[in-house]
C-alpha cells in the first residue's frame, strides 16, 4: 500500500472513530486526533507551496506560544493540539463521499442555456451543488461553459459568488465545521436564521448585476440531482434536534458517508471498486486543508498558553452585535490581505472563549467572514484556483467583487445586530 492510500484509510478510520465518539464518548476524541495526524504526516510532502508557507507560520506561532507558556510554568493544552480539530477534519472527509452520488452533470447533447435564464440556472446550480460537493462543482461547471479555457467576467463572478455564498449556511462547508468547532454549542437553526437570508441576498445581488447580459452562456440546472443531498440536510437537522447532545459534526460524519455508500451500492455496477478508489485516491486529495487545520490546532494551543501568561487579557468586556461587527470587519480585511479564515477563526475563537459569547452569534460572525473574505480576496483558495485554471488576472477578483464584498459586510453587520437585539435581548 502506498503512502497516499494509507492516508486515505487513516482518514476513513478517523470518520468511524468520530462517529463512535459522538454516539458514545467512551472512545476518546484523542483517537480521532491521532488518526488525522497520522494521515497529515503521510501527506505533508504533497501540500502546495502556498499552504506549506501558511502551515509553517502556524506551527511556528504555536511552538513559540507553547515555549513561552512552559517558561512561565503554564502547561500547554496537548489535547487541544492533538484533537481540537479532529471532529472538523473527520466531517470534511465524510462530506467528500457525497461526490460519489452528487454531480451537476449535463445530459448528453444538451445545449447550454443563454441569457437571463442561464444566469439563474448557473448561479443556483453552483450554489446548491457547491454547498454539497464543494469546490469541484465550480470546476465541473467552469470547464463546461468556458471558451478556449477562459471564462468571461460575468461567468467568473457568478461561479465565485454563487459558490462562496453557500458558506453562509451549508452544514457541509469547512466554514461551518470551523465555526462549530471554535464556537461550541452553536445552534444550526439559529445559524440558518441568519445565514440563509444573507445567502439569498448574495445571490440576488449577483443575479441582478449579471442578468442583463444577453450574451451570457451558462449551465443547465437539474434540481432532481439535489434530492439526496436535500434529504441528507433534513436528516442532519432532525437528528440534531432529536439528540441535541450529539455533536452536529459527528452527525454529518455518520450520515454523509452512510447515505452515499448505500446509494452507491444500489446504483453503481462496481460499488466496492468505486468506494475503494475514493478512499485511496480522492480522500488524500484533501492534504492542504487537512494539514492546515492540524497546524491551526497547534497555533490555538500556543495562543491559549500565551493568553494564560498574560492573565486572560481580552479585547472586549462582552460579545454583542457591536463586537461581532468589529470582529467581522477585522476578519474580512485580513482575509483580503491573505490571511486564511482558518487562522482567524482559530485565533479569535481561542481569544474570545473566556467571554462566554453567545455561540450562535460568534459562529455566524466566523461564517459570514469566511463567505465574504473568500469571495473577494485574490489570495483565497477559490480565486487562486480560478486564476490558475482560467487564466484570470490576480487583481480581477477584488476589482470585480469589491462592491459585492462591501454590500455583504453591511448586510452581515445588520443581521448580526438584529440577532443580538431581537433574539438575545
Amino acid at each position: 500500500m502506498n503512502r497516499r492510500a494509507a492516508a486515505g484509510w487513516l482518514l476513513s478510520a478517523a470518520i468511524v472513530a468520530a462517529v463512535v465518539h459522538t454516539l458514545t464518548p467512551v472512545l476518546p476524541k484523542t483517537v480521532t486526533g491521532l488518526l488525522t495526524w497520522g494521515a497529515g504526516l503521510l501527506l505533508i510532502a504533497d501540500i502546495s507551496p502556498q499552504s506549506r508557507r501558511q502551515i509553517l507560520i502556524l506551527m511556528a506561532v504555536g511552538a513559540v506560544g507553547i515555549g513561552w507558556g512552559l517558561i512561565h510554568r503554564i502547561q500547554p493544552d496537548w489535547r487541544m493540539m492533538l484533537s481540537g480539530n479532529a471532529l472538523l477534519l473527520s466531517m470534511l472527509a465524510a462530506v467528500s463521499f457525497l461526490r460519489l452520488i452528487t454531480r451537476p452533470d449535463t445530459l448528453a447533447g444538451e445545449r447550454l442555456p443563454s441569457g437571463r435564464r442561464a444566469v439563474w440556472s448557473t448561479l443556483l446550480g453552483v450554489h446548491l451543488f457547491g454547498a454539497v460537493i464543494n469546490l469541484s462543482s465550480v470546476f465541473i461547471m467552469g470547464d463546461r461553459i468556458s471558451r478556449k479555457g477562459r471564462l468571461n467576467r460575468a461567468q467568473t463572478v457568478i461561479l465565485t459568488r454563487g459558490f462562496t455564498a453557500a458558506a453562509f449556511w451549508s452544514p457541509f462547508f469547512a466554514a461551518m465545521a470551523a465555526a462549530l468547532t471554535y464556537a461550541p454549542g452553536a445552534s444550526l437553526p439559529q445559524i440558518w436564521l441568519m445565514g440563509i437570508p444573507l445567502a439569498l441576498c448574495a445571490l440576488l445581488f449577483t443575479a441582478l448585476g449579471c442578468q442583463h447580459n444577453q450574451q451570457f452562456t451558462g449551465y443547465p440546472m437539474h434540481p432532481e440531482a439535489l434530492l439526496l443531498p436535500g434529504i441528507l440536510a433534513i436528516c442532519v437537522l432532525l437528528l440534531n434536534q432529536w439528540h441535541s447532545d450529539w455533536h452536529i459534526l459527528g452527525i454529518i460524519a455518520l450520515l454523509a458517508p452512510g447515505l452515499s455508500l448505500a446509494v452507491l451500492f444500489l446504483r453503481h455496477p462496481q460499488p466496492r471498486t468505486r468506494a475503494r478508489q475514493h478512499i485511496t485516491t480522492d480522500l488524500p486529495g484533501m492534504q492542504n486543508e487537512l494539514t492546515l487545520f492540524l497546524a491551526a490546532g497547534v497555533m490555538a494551543a500556543g495562543l491559549n498558553a500565551v493568553f494564560a501568561v498574560f492573565g486572560g487579557w481580552l479585547p472586549f468586556d462582552q460579545f454583542s452585535g457591536t463586537e461581532a461587527s468589529l470582529v467581522l470587519l477585522f476578519m474580512v480585511t485580513t482575509s483580503i490581505l491573505g490571511v486564511h479564515p482558518v487562522i482567524n477563526i482559530a485565533a479569535l475563537g481561542t481569544l474570545l472563549a473566556p467571554l462566554n459569547p453567545d455561540a450562535s452569534l460568534l459562529a455566524m460572525t466566523f461564517i459570514a467572514s469566511w463567505a465574504i473574505g473568500t469571495g473577494t480576496s485574490p489570495f483565497s483558495g477559490i480565486n487562486l484556483a480560478m486564476q490558475g485554471r482560467y487564466a484570470q488576472q490576480s487583481g480581477d477578483s477584488l476589482k470585480w467583487n469589491g462592491l459585492y464584498g462591501a454590500v455583504m459586510v453591511m448586510l452581515s453587520i445588520l443581521v448580526l445586530n438584529l440577532y443580538d437585539t431581537t433574539i438575545l435581548h
